[in-house]
C-alpha cells in the first residue's frame, strides 16, 4: 500500500526524461485517485474554514474520494453521496454529489495528496491570499512526480515566471530541499539549490509528513531529542552525587510527557514496524520521571540534604534504564531513515 502513497512513485514510470511540458499538457496522464478515511466523526463544511456552514456529519470509519486541497493541506474537498443537514444550502452539490470540506487531521488517505488541485470545486465567489511564490528561470530544472534524470521535463520559458509554490519535501534542517509549483496548470518540482528558499515556505505541507511512515520517523526525532535533554540534565545530577561531588537543585526539568499526538494508534496501525520504538520511548519516560522524583524527594529534605548510597543506586537505576531505551532508538533511527518509502520507492 505504500508505494501507492509515495509522490516520488506515482508518475514516474510514466515520464520520459526530456520530455517538453506542451507535450506533456497533451497527453494529459491521469493522477492517481486520493481516497481519505475518517478517524473520527467530522464535519463536512462549505468551505475550507470552521467559520463555513456545516452540509453533513460524516461518520467514523467512513472513505471518499479527495477532490482538492488548500495550499497548506489543513482542509481537503470530498466528494460526498449522502445525506445533508435539513438546512445544508443545495448550491454545492452537482449530479447528486456534494464537494465539501474536512479538516486534516480527522483523515487519513491513500495516493498523493500533494497532486490534489489547490482550491477545488468553486461555488461562491471567495478570495484567498497567495501562497509562497518564486522566480522560475527559463534556465532552470523542472521535474514531474519528483526530482531524479527519470522525471525531468523541458524548461518551456523564455523569460523568467513567478510560480506559487505549493509543496515540499524537506526543511531547511535537512540542507537543500525540494519544492513543488504549479505551472499551467501542472505540478512540478525544482530543488532549492537552484532556486533557494523561498519566503513563507514553512506553510507549505511537507511530503515527509504527509504519510504514516514520515510522520513517524518526525516524531521520533522530535521525542528522542526531548527525552534526551531531560535525561541528560537529570542524569547529570546524579551522576555528581554518585561520584560525591555536590549538585544543584535549581530548575529541576519538568516531568517528561510524550506529546499526545506522537505515535497515533492510527499511524503505528499502518506502520508497525515503529512500536517497538514508541514503546522504548515510553520505557525511557517512566525512568527520566522516576529519576526527576527521586531527585525532588532529596531536594524537599529540610537539612543539609545529605543523600544515602541507596537512594543514589536506586535513581542511577532508573538514569541507566532511560539511558538503555534511547540508545535503542538512536541505534534504530538511521535504519529508519533510509528506509523511508519517500525517499526509498523500492522498500
Amino acid at each position: 500500500m505504500l508505494k501507492r502513497l509515495m509522490l516520488i512513485t506515482l508518475v514516474c514510470g510514466s515520464l520520459i526524461a526530456g520530455k517538453s511540458v506542451a507535450q506533456e499538457q497533451t497527453e494529459q496522464s491521469e493522477t492517481a485517485p486520493v481516497y481519505v478515511t475518517t478517524q473520527d466523526y467530522a464535519a463536512l463544511r462549505a468551505g475550507p474554514g470552521r467559520h463555513w456552514q456545516r452540509l453533513a456529519a460524516l461518520p467514523y470509519g467512513a472513505t471518499y474520494r479527495a477532490t482538492a486541497r488548500t495550499i497548506d493541506a489543513e482542509w481537503i474537498q470530498i466528494a460526498y453521496e449522502g445525506e445533508l443537514d435539513p438546512d445544508a444550502p443545495r448550491q454545492y452539490t452537482r449530479d447528486g454529489v456534494t464537494y465539501g470540506w474536512v479538516v486534516y487531521w480527522l483523515l487519513v488517505w491513500t495516493g498523493d495528496i500533494l497532486q490534489l488541485p489547490i482550491d477545488g470545486q468553486q461555488f461562491t465567489p471567495t478570495a484567498r491570499a497567495a501562497g509562497p511564490t518564486m522566480v522560475l528561470y527559463p534556465d532552470e530544472y523542472m521535474y514531474e512526480g519528483g526530482v531524479d534524470p527519470s522525471t525531468r521535463v523541458d524548461n518551456p520559458m523564455d523569460t523568467p515566471v513567478t510560480v506559487e509554490v505549493t509543496g515540499r519535501l524537506g526543511s531547511p534542517e535537512s540542507g537543500f530541499f525540494m519544492l513543488q509549483f504549479k505551472l499551467n496548470n501542472r505540478y512540478y518540482w525544482t530543488g532549492t539549490w537552484a532556486v533557494g528558499v523561498p519566503r513563507g515556505y514553512a506553510q507549505l505541507p511537507d511530503a515527509a509528513y504527509l504519510y504514516p511512515y514520515g510522520r513517524l520517523l518526525l516524531e521520533l526525532h522530535s521525542e528522542l531529542n526531548r527525552a534526551g535533554a531531560v535525561l541528560g540534565d537529570i542524569g547529570g545530577r546524579w551522576r555528581a552525587l554518585d561520584e560525591g561531588r555536590t549538585t544543584t537543585c535549581n530548575a529541576i526539568p519538568a516531568d517528561f510527557q510524550l506529546r499526545e499526538t506522537s505515535f497515533s494508534a492510527t499511524d503505528l496501525n499502518i506502520e508497525p514496524i515503529y512500536r517497538p520504538m514508541a514503546e522504548a520511548l515510553r520505557s525511557a519516560q517512566s525512568g527520566i520521571n522516576a529519576a526527576l522524583a527521586r531527585f525532588r524527594d532529596v531536594c524537599a529534605r529540610p537539612g543539609d540534604r545529605q543523600v544515602r548510597p541507596e537512594d543514589i543506586n536506586e535513581a542511577m537505576l532508573d538514569v541507566r534504564e532511560a539511558e538503555r531505551s534511547l540508545t535503542i532508538v538512536r541505534t534504530l533511527l538511521a535504519p529508519l531513515q533510509r528506509a523511508d518509502p519517500v525517499f526509498n520507492p523500492g522498500r
